[in-house]
């Protein structure tokens, strides 16, 4: 009679073994827990049953970890017009440029920006084009709260840097459906006081939503986040999809979608005096909103671009955690 030979292979059992500790340790959390967490890509659950107001803004407020941010391979979205692409770079706390072309830029259709003293917006495609400028101290008490109504420190926070100040004025968190949060804060704008209510994911303490309205009900801003991804060597998550509409509802409406394959954290790369400068385009004026006569008929009169959010943008909020990457991958995060 002949007898098999039932042992099994030893790269099986090293297979098997090695599945069998990955469950265990998943399962029984604790230390083993937080380090695959930290060594796979996956993000920490940063709650634990209901969070409290103070559990939720200290869950969202990891992003201020992230000083400076740079895309790379970004597009932006508008409905009607060609996939252009794009860059982003933040230096926190005020300066952000967002620029936008065909052909790797050899045509920039648009530029976006702010550093310290001002903000400013061009957007080739107009009837009058120019480069319209507003210093931030006069944003306020100008004929330029007429054009740029909003905080433009919230553009920062739009694309994924999310600030709540302890010492503001906030409520909640009020627990909504499909595992989410609402916050209420109140805020100070060029406008008014403003209400923003914020959607906070229940598990990881993402921001999905943001909306800014004013005391009549009129929305000024919103942003909607997804695809977000976890980058363990910084302790943060950031939104890989941000879709953004500015002055919803009225004749002067903004909306675009940036898509973000992958970010470069507190390292940006390029010539600073460049970067953050007002720039100049050939045969485009410069104009200060604060000095122009305010629109007769609307409240809102800024460069535009498109009427709406594009169909690709109109998905609901869904999230992507970072599944475990090789160690080369997570080098470059």
């Amino acid at each position: 009679m002949i007898q098999r030979d039932t042992t099994l292979p030893a790269s099986f059992k090293r297979t098997w073994l090695a599945r069998f500790a990955v469950c265990t340790l998943l399962l029984s959390g604790c230390p083993w827990q937080s380090y695959l967490q930290k060594h796979s890509g996956l993000p920490p659950v940063a709650f634990q049953g209901k969070p409290t107001l103070e559990q939720l803004m200290s869950a969202v407020n990891t992003t201020q970890l992230v000083k400076q941010l740079q895309s790379q391979g970004a597009r932006l979205s508008v409905a009607g017009a060609p996939t252009l692409k794009a860059q982003m770079i933040v230096d926190q706390p005020r300066k952000f440029r967002l620029t936008a072309g065909l052909f790797d830029f050899t045509a920039t259709e648009l530029d976006f920006g702010s550093n310290d003293q001002l903000a400013w917006l061009w957007v080739k495609q107009q009837p009058e084009p120019a480069v319209y400028y507003v210093r931030h101290d006069q944003l306020a008490t100008t004929a330029a709260r007429n054009f740029l109504p909003i905080d433009l420190n919230w553009i920062t926070e739009a694309v994924g840097l999310v600030y709540l100040d302890p010492a503001g004025h906030h409520e909640g968190p009020f627990e909504l459906e499909n595992g989410r949060y609402e916050i209420r804060s109140r805020l100070q704008s060029p406008s008014g006081e403003v209400m923003r209510r914020m959607i906070v994911d229940d598990r990881f303490g993402w921001v999905l939503e943001q909306h800014l309205t004013l005391a009549n009900g009129q929305i000024l801003a919103s942003v909607k986040t997804s695809q977000h991804s976890f980058y363990p060597r910084h302790g943060v998550s950031l939104p890989h999809r941000v879709q953004m509409q500015l002055f919803p509802g009225t004749e002067n409406q903004m909306a675009f979608q940036i898509d973000v394959p992958k970010y470069q954290i507190n390292n940006n790369v390029g010539d600073a005096s460049q970067i953050w400068s007002l720039p100049e385009y050939d045969g485009y004026p410069q104009i200060d909103l604060s000095k122009v006569t305010p629109p007769e008929v609307g409240r809102y009169a800024p460069p535009t671009l498109q009427q709406q959010i594009p169909p690709t943008g109109l998905h609901s909020n869904q999230t992507r955690i970072a599944s475990p990457r090789y160690s080369r991958d997570l080098l470059n995060r």
